[in-house]
């Protein structure tokens, strides 16, 4: 248990489990839901060395994300 929630705080907070008719329509089992509420598929690489890797800060998605929470002010 304790390793999911080490991995968890690793992963970027973008990352959305694909369940229902999204689960067989994406190669890789999560998609990010964006600032903009658009949906972007990570590919298996990106998925191992950005998303899950403690990396997702240089994705620019995340970067984006952050930006827009940062101009909200929360």
């Amino acid at each position: 248990m304790m390793q999911a929630r080490q991995d968890e705080e690793r992963s970027c907070p973008c990352l959305t489990p694909a369940v229902g008719r999204r689960a067989g329509v994406f190669p890789v089992p999560v998609y990010c839901r964006l600032a903009n509420g658009r949906v972007r598929v990570p590919t298996r690489d990106q998925l191992g060395w950005l998303c899950t890797a403690d990396q997702y800060h240089d994705c620019p998605g995340y970067r984006r994300w952050a930006a827009s929470l940062a101009w909200e002010g929360v």
